[in-house]
């Protein structure tokens, strides 16, 4: 018993020491677990373990076994309480944003937002409108023309659908989301009571023209107070433009009835564009106005008077809607070539008026351009762009009107004579001075141009070239282009920023060249065109040249800076001319004593300039050399 005392104690002892091992071991694994938990959710409690939490792994043997103790395992340091993670995203890093693929759906949900807009309705109503109208006119002309129907019913019919149609409107416009519908019923009604009107009297004659244009502006003036009462543009629109496509066929072509009908009911609309931005009424109402005018030539022979008053209304019309539309439009461009496009009939005139009668309309038309140009000067409103529009605009009309009024002996002094007044104006013109200057120019490029076509040059190459009457002509346009080209060359040379010595320069050389020209006019018409007087001619201006060339030398003497510079200039190149002049074509065409006076003359002068200006170099040298002279004693 004694033996198997101590094998019964060690045995004890090793199952004590197996079961502690198992028990540090469930404890370092229930650590871990724990551990783990804190880092990601912890799994629900797993079966058959008699531990919640633990896997079966980790659970210790029954009793009745005795497994190899695991070796012994250092237990990790304790760890302060972990705060709980952040749940994370499953996308970590921002994604690009995906473009929306369409949808097989996406045209019907378009229409089904344009209907919602009201756009699909304001379509069918606008085509309703249009049809309706031309149904109107099928029933005034159409009808008429088969036999259909008795004009009364015709009339009255029409009459009856006009009023309707303005009261349907009226009555629908007091619901606030039906007005796009209201608008085109009114304007659809108006249009309506416009074709009657204008049929009563051009297709039946059962009213006067007068009382027939006075009873269209009423009408057009309704429709114009309740678009400016609903602030609609869309049905001022939808009056003109039907009346500018269907009013010619009503009346079978264009007359003065058309004419005067389509006037008074374009100014019955002027007034509700004020202090809008109506931009689409303003080219369809100078659309309306012009093109009837412009294709008036190739109807029947109208009043030329009226046509004449037709024209200036016209424009004067265009001009007054683009002046109403400026302070808050932001296409100013576009009304200043719109309205200055109104005067394009003035270039049809002469197939419909006679020639006086077509100078004075296109006189009035330049007027009222340029009073459009210069008057509104202190407007902020109006840009310098549409004023320079006008401007030019009033340049070409100007041109048209010289050319009616005047004959090829009249037209070269009449467009020299313009140059020089707008160069004279210019200076005066504020922000308009550039533009004015521009047209001077061409004005004056169009007057020698002229010059030349009338035989200028024929006249200073060979004698007897031209007619009495053209002689005279030629000796008045070049005492104008004298003027003309010095008031040009003032005017450019004192433009701020600008190098005046080769302005300078140039206008003498042109000017000398008129000159050349005025002296051989002069003895044309004197002499009546002979030899000996195209020989006193060129005589004459070559002495006219070296005088210039000696006084603008002599000038230099006394001017000073940079005056003195441009004088100098001017009169060396003069002097270099008069010779070339002298040399190449006086040698030639001169013979006999008017060569020796050309020759003697000029060599005389070149002395003279030499001499004088000789003296004032040796006269100055003896005043320099004692003073250089005092000055080296005083080293």
């Amino acid at each position: 018993m004694n033996d198997n005392a101590p094998s019964a104690t060690a045995e004890r002892i090793d199952g004590q020491l197996r079961e502690l091992a198992h028990r540090l071991a469930a404890v370092s694994a229930d650590f871990a677990a724990f551990a783990a938990a804190q880092r990601s959710p912890a799994p629900g409690p797993v079966a058959g373990n008699p531990r919640q939490g633990l896997p079966p792994q980790c659970a210790p043997p029954p009793a009745t076994q005795r497994p190899f103790p695991p070796p012994p395992q250092r237990l990790p340091p304790p760890r302060q309480p972990l705060s709980p993670p952040r749940p994370q995203s499953r996308r970590p890093y921002p994604q690009p944003p995906q473009r929306p693929q369409p949808s097989a759906t996406a045209p019907r949900e378009r229409l089904v937002d344009a209907a919602e807009r009201g756009l699909v309705g304001r379509g069918l109503a606008a085509g309703g409108a249009v049809i309706t109208l031309v149904g109107v006119v099928m029933l005034l002309v159409l009808a008429a023309r088969a036999g259909l129907l008795r004009p009364e019913v015709r009339v009255a019919g029409g009459a009856v659908l006009a009023v309707a149609l303005v009261a349907a409107g009226a009555r629908i416009a007091r619901d606030a989301e039906r007005r796009a519908g209201a608008i085109a019923l009114v304007a659809t009604g108006v249009a309506a009571g416009l074709f009657d009107t204008l049929a009563a009297s051009s297709i039946y004659h059962w009213i006067p023209s007068a009382a027939a244009i006075a009873a269209g502006a009423a009408i057009t003036a309704g429709g114009a107070w309740q678009a400016h009462r609903w602030d609609s543009q869309a049905l001022c629109v939808l009056v003109s433009v039907p009346l500018f496509m269907f009013a010619p066929i009503v009346t079978a072509g264009i007359d003065e009835v058309l004419i005067g009908f389509m006037l008074a009911c374009i100014a019955a609309l002027l007034w509700p564009q004020v202090g809008r931005d109506w931009t689409a009424l303003f080219v369809v109402n100078t659309a309306a106005v012009t093109l009837p005018l412009l294709f008036a030539g190739v109807g029947d022979d109208l009043n030329p008077w009226f046509v004449g008053a037709a024209v200036a209304a016209g424009l004067a019309l265009a001009l007054a809607s683009a002046m109403a539309l400026l302070p808050t439009s932001t296409r100013g461009a576009l009304l200043g070539l719109g309205s200055a496009a109104a005067a394009l009939p003035v270039f049809t005139l002469p197939t419909m008026l006679d020639r006086p009668v077509a100078a004075v309309v296109a006189g009035v038309c330049t007027v009222l351009l340029a009073s459009a140009a210069l008057g509104t000067s202190r407007r902020a409103a109006v840009p310098v762009s549409c004023r320079t529009t006008w401007l030019a605009a009033a340049a070409v009309t100007a041109l048209a009107a010289i050319a009616y009024a005047a004959s090829g002996e009249v037209a070269t002094p009449c467009l020299l004579s313009t140059c020089m007044v707008i160069a004279l104006g210019a200076r005066r013109a504020g922000d308009l001075r550039r533009a004015l200057q521009i047209i001077a120019t061409a004005f004056g490029a169009a007057g020698a141009a002229a010059m030349v076509y009338a035989g200028a040059i024929a006249q200073l190459t060979a004698p007897g070239g031209l007619a009495p009457s053209m002689q005279a002509s030629m000796l008045i346009s070049s005492l104008v282009a004298i003027a003309a080209a010095a008031a040009l060359t003032v005017m450019w040379a004192t433009d701020p920023g600008t190098d005046d010595c080769p302005i300078w320069i140039a206008g003498g050389v042109v000017m000398l060249t008129l000159a050349t020209q005025l002296c051989i006019s002069t003895a044309d018409l004197v002499t009546g065109g002979t030899e000996s007087g195209f020989r006193a001619g060129h005589t004459a201006a070559t002495l006219v040249w070296f005088a210039a060339a000696a006084a603008a030398l002599l000038w230099a003497r006394s001017a000073e800076g940079r005056a003195r510079t441009v004088v100098l200039a001017t009169g060396l190149v003069v002097a270099a001319a008069g010779v070339a002049k002298l040399l190449l074509f006086d040698l030639a065409a001169l013979n006999g004593v008017f060569r020796v006076i050309a020759f003697v003359a000029a060599g005389l002068v070149l002395l003279a300039l030499g001499v004088a200006y000789a003296q004032r170099h040796t006269g100055e040298g003896p005043d320099r050399q004692p003073a250089a002279a005092s000055g080296s004693r005083k080293h």
